[in-house]
């Protein structure tokens, strides 16, 4: 086995000299030694180690992230590797979509602002409240840049899937906080669970852009947090609380996140999606 200098693996990989030390700093390349002038030599299964990397980091992982993935694969285990994956993919796929409904409500206060600027009519000589200039683009969307509407476009017919469709998840929580103008729901991160919690709050998200969710996911938990801006309470109310509601009402006694209920009950199983391997 020919070994490589850092010159060579840098060369082959594509990856600057400077950035494999500091890769080998942090733990995720390591020499197997160093030749009688002090280079450092590399096994040549790091170039694979380090394509890993490269596309995990495409992926937008951290490096810290990267580090709990890389020795699973690195030793073959792809069962735990594509559960780690799919959590994050699914977590990313969550963040990227309320982005998009971010961006998407900002827009529209964008083009309330250029309708305003269309429908000032004549141009006085100095600005003032009537001649569009003036104008806040949150004065017509709230103090957290969502727009002012506090509507839903589904029908009442899938109104009530959807209440189904949380009350079966949020049979699963571990736990639950309810406050007026949120509800944060605790559960255990297996790739099942975030795959729907990131599927409901997206479709939640296009049919009712006033609402935020935000999953936060670690090794320990996923955490929903759902809020609504003041005056929406109600909407929250339909949605989340109607579901408590009917489960508690269907299960008396039992406390949510029980084996048996929900994501976690007989019956309830959503075909996994093929994942990409990062690692083929």
């Amino acid at each position: 086995m020919t070994l490589l200098r850092i010159s060579e693996l840098s060369e082959r990989s594509g990856v600057p000299s400077s950035t494999l030390r500091y890769y080998e700093r942090i733990g995720l390349v390591e020499p197997l030694g160093r030749a009688e002038n002090g280079y450092r030599l590399y096994d040549p299964t790091t170039l694979d180690r380090l394509a890993f990397i490269g596309r995990a980091k495409r992926l937008g992982m951290r490096l810290e992230d990267v580090a709990t993935l890389v020795e699973a694969w690195f030793a073959g285990e792809c069962e735990p590797l594509q559960g780690r994956l799919r959590v994050f993919i699914t977590g990313r796929i969550a963040e990227l979509r309320t982005n998009i409904a971010d961006e998407s409500a900002f827009e529209r206060q964008l083009e309330r602002i250029l309708i305003r600027l269309d429908e000032a009519g004549t141009v006085p000589e100095r600005c003032g409240p009537d001649c569009g200039c003036d104008t806040d683009p949150l004065d017509a969307a709230g103090v957290d840049g969502r727009d002012a509407a506090v509507a839903c476009s589904l029908d009442d017919s899938a109104v009530e899937q959807r209440v189904v469709e949380w009350q079966v998840l949020l049979a699963a929580a571990i736990r639950t906080e309810r406050a007026a103008d949120r509800l944060s729901a605790v559960f255990e991160p297996s790739a099942s669970i975030v795959a729907e919690l990131a599927r409901l709050s997206a479709a939640e998200t296009a049919c009712c852009p006033f609402f935020t969710f935000n999953l936060d996911i670690t090794a320990a938990a996923a955490v929903l947090t759902v809020g609504v801006p003041a005056g929406a309470e109600a909407m929250l109310d339909r949605l989340v609380g109607a579901a408590l509601g009917t489960v508690d009402a269907a299960r008396p006694g039992v406390a949510m996140g029980s084996p048996g209920h929900g994501v976690n009950a007989p019956g309830f199983v959503r075909p996994a999606r093929p994942m990409p391997r990062i690692g083929g």
